[in-house]
């Protein structure tokens, strides 16, 4: 006889397991369509300042050349936070005694901040070399780069303040095209563009060079669409009336570029993007090199995100581009989540036409950002080559890498993680500076 109690459980058990997983391809279809949806509002919202960006981004080398006969000339103290920069240090000093502006208006302000290189003896050279416009100042412990930054600000005289990373190669003309912005007394910072010097090491920094690229067209276009420019740590211009008003630099913070930036545009002072100002660094050239900075880069991001959410309060284009710009390394990360979960559904769930859109939709994005690229190449890449085309598709695995850091940040912020703002290791590659 047949156990009609067993075949009772047993039906309801399997009904009940049908209706679970029914409710489970019901929740991976509203993930997957949520993901879409953010992937392709962030495509959107972009689309115009890559095309602003890239429409102007030739315009503005013409004012490389109109730096003759500017009126206003404030005195600059220019600050080097140093940490280990024994290789680079003399490169940077050579390019930063050829600038084109006026010695007896800068003063030059290096923090030694407990090198185990030698630093500080080829610091002193300079100081010895150049009495009266080199001081140094010396630290036997390290507190990180915001702290020297707020060692170096209490002592400068300078109305404007230059903050140069120590493997910088500055061009001479970027004093004077940067300084121009503050006659006009709204302008808070200048930010400068940076690109890398080592580009031609690997595969790696071509790929570093290739979104550095990216990244100042981008900015050239918010600063066209007068949307919220960042500050990037390097080559940046501040006047050090305005940086005190908001309190000066936040040591706690490990990215305190942007987040000043933020405090700036709260305090509703402009930040201003000028290309021409240029400023070569070196990239990591080493993965695990990459993998420490991205990774305090993008935990500083996304602290500074969520205590940043109070400028939508008052809403403006340009506090929303703010947040746009600080919610960037969490977007990467579900870009990257969504393309595989979206395969695996639409392989799993095969009765759903709704994925299968989806999927075949999410393609027009790829396409899009791969054309973009490849142009970026074709424009700015110099010299240019056909084979250089390759890192186009390239572009996604490094955003792929980058994501895994994304996530690695996100983790280190959920558990607590000790923070630490990590000097990257400077090489000292010596390349041709052709671009």
């Amino acid at each position: 006889m047949i156990d009609t109690d067993a075949y009772k459980v047993g039906f309801y058990f399997i009904q009940g397991g049908a209706r679970g997983m029914d409710l489970l391809f019901i929740a991976v279809e509203f993930v997957v369509v949520l993901l879409f949806t953010i992937i392709v509002a962030w495509s959107i919202y972009h689309f115009p300042i890559a095309i602003s960006g890239l429409l102007n981004s030739y315009r503005v080398k013409a004012s490389r050349d109109d730096t003759d006969d500017i009126p206003y000339a404030p005195k600059v103290s220019v600050i080097i936070p140093v940490k280990n920069g024994a290789r680079v240090l003399d490169r940077l000093m050579d390019s930063l005694m050829s600038v084109d502006y006026p010695k007896e208006k800068m003063e030059v302000i290096i923090v030694e901040d407990g090198s185990v290189d030698g630093s500080y003896e080829i610091c002193k050279y300079y100081e010895r070399k150049f009495p009266g416009l080199v001081k140094v100042i010396h630290r036997e412990q390290s507190r990180g780069k915001p702290d020297a930054l707020s060692c170096a600000t209490g002592k400068a005289s300078g109305e404007v303040l230059a903050v140069f990373d120590v493997d910088s190669i500055i061009d001479p003309a970027a004093f004077r095209l940067a300084l121009k912005h503050f006659e006009d007394p709204r302008v808070a910072a200048v930010q400068g563009k940076t690109l890398s010097v080592n580009f031609r090491s690997n595969l790696l920094t071509w790929l570093v060079r290739l979104e550095e690229f990216w990244f100042s067209m981008m900015l050239i276009g918010k600063q066209k669409l007068g949307l919220f420019i960042p500050l990037t740590g390097n080559c940046m211009f501040i006047r050090k009336r305005y940086l005190e008003e908001v309190g000066g630099w936040n040591p706690d913070s490990l990215t305190e570029d942007i987040e000043l930036a933020v405090r700036l545009f709260k305090h509703g002072y402009v930040v201003v993007y000028e290309e021409g100002a240029e400023c070569l660094q070196e990239a990591p050239a080493r993965l695990k090199h990459l993998v420490r900075q991205r990774n305090r880069w993008y935990r500083g991001y996304i602290e500074t995100l969520v205590r940043s959410f109070h400028l939508l309060k008052k809403f403006s284009l340009k506090a929303f581009d703010a947040i746009v710009l600080l919610l960037s390394p969490i977007i990467t990360l579900l870009s990257q989540i969504f393309y595989p979960l979206a395969i695996i559904a639409a392989v799993f769930i095969s009765n759903s036409p709704f994925l299968h859109l989806i999927l075949q939709l999410s393609l027009i994005p790829l396409i899009v950002s791969l054309l973009a690229l490849a142009i970026v190449v074709l424009l700015l890449v110099k010299p240019r080559e056909a084979r250089l085309l390759l890192l186009a598709p390239m572009i996604y695995v490094y955003w792929g890498l980058l994501s895994a850091v994304v996530l690695k940040s996100c983790i280190d912020i959920l558990v607590g993680a000790p923070r630490q703002w990590i000097t990257t290791p400077k090489e000292g590659y010596v390349w041709p500076l052709g671009r």
